[in-house]
Parts: C-alpha cells; sequence; structure tokens
C-alpha cells in the first residue's frame, strides 16, 4: 500500500459534509480494474445511468421553465405532477437494484465518502462498488470508492470509504440529500427541546 496515496485519500474523507443517520447501501468489493471514467460508467448498472440522465434533464427543464414568466399555473401544476410520477417510477426502479446479499446500513454519508458496519473485514486500499439508497424520494447513486479503515466493531467492522468515482449530479443528490437529513435532525431536535421545556 503506497503511503502517500492513502494519506491522499483519507484527506479526501473530509472534503465534504457527512451526516450521522442509517440508510441502505450496498458494498461489493470489486477487482482490481482500469480505474478510468469510461470504465466507470461502462459497468455502472442501466438504471442509475437512466436516472442521472433524468436528473442532469431536470435541471435544464427547470432552467429553461424558470425563463417562461406566462405559464398558467394549472399547466406548472400539471408539469410537477408528470416530474413526481416518473420520480417515482424511477425509484422504484433503482430500488429493484438493492440486493440483500450485499446489504448494509451506513453509519454516515455525504458528498466524499461513507461509513458502513460489515460482518466480513475490507483491505485498505480495496475498491468497492458503492450504491446508496436515499431517503425521501431523493433516489439511489452508484459510485466507486476506496476503503481507507477497517476497524474491528461490536456488529463486524467498521469501515470508512472515500469516493473515487462518482457522477457529479449523483454527488450533489448525496450533499443534498445529507443536508436534508441533517435539517430533518435539528428539528426533532427542537421539537424534543421544546417539548422538554413545556414540562
Amino acid at each position: 500500500m503506497d503511503e502517500r496515496q492513502l494519506a491522499i485519500w483519507k484527506d479526501q474523507f473530509n472534503d465534504l459534509f457527512r451526516i450521522d443517520h442509517k440508510i441502505p447501501i450496498n458494498i461489493k468489493p470489486i477487482e482490481p480494474i482500469d480505474l478510468e471514467e469510461q470504465t466507470f460508467i461502462a459497468m455502472m448498472p442501466e438504471p442509475f445511468k437512466m436516472a442521472s440522465d433524468m436528473a442532469t434533464l431536470d435541471k435544464s427543464m427547470a432552467r429553461s421553465l424558470s425563463r417562461i414568466s406566462d405559464i398558467p399555473n394549472d399547466l406548472l401544476d400539471y408539469l410537477r405532477l408528470q416530474s413526481r410520477k416518473i420520480d417515482s417510477l424511477m425509484r422504484f426502479m433503482l430500488m429493484q437494484q438493492d440486493d440483500p446479499n450485499f446489504r448494509v446500513f451506513s453509519e454516515s454519508y455525504g458528498g466524499s465518502a461513507l461509513v458502513f458496519v460489515r460482518e466480513q473485514p475490507l483491505e485498505v486500499g480495496a475498491l468497492i462498488e458503492a450504491k446508496l439508497f436515499l431517503e425521501h424520494n431523493n433516489g439511489a447513486v452508484y459510485a466507486w470508492a476506496r476503503v481507507i479503515d477497517c476497524q474491528v466493531h461490536a456488529h463486524g467492522h467498521l469501515i470508512r470509504a472515500t469516493y473515487t468515482h462518482i457522477i457529479d449530479d449523483d454527488r450533489e443528490a448525496v450533499v443534498r440529500a445529507s443536508l436534508h437529513e441533517q435539517s430533518r435532525q435539528l428539528k426533532r431536535k427542537a421539537e424534543q427541546r421544546q417539548l422538554q421545556g413545556n414540562l
């Protein structure tokens, strides 16, 4: 293991915000392969490619609609409903990719890294395929990650990994999902404090 490379991966681990939260993820070790972007895209399951393409189209459509000022409200409502229906179908397709044989739950996740517990250890430096199934209809994300740490844990092994390959729009989706979860957690804490203050 190249210590300099490991130090770079460890630095990347903290590049972006990470939230402590459990979501289902699939983790599968993959053999050392060509790490070119084309190889990553070629190995990405088709539903994840479709979801990524649709996210890009949604952004483009939203920009186009924002430039048109005289759209009737009924038409806008109709377009939003159609978009929600498509999102629901896409979510269903992506959930079919959740393989119970490879399912674990995150301890934390964010735009640059994830932490999870797994029964079997993974070697530091190992390349893994990660499928993150985000909550609250935020979709699912496919990425490759590099294991930077593996320690014995009460339920197996606590593993920290840094993404090596992730589509930019997917990284944004993970960051958005982690920030939304942080907002939900802060709201719950505020409600609990308010309840305790009323006692």
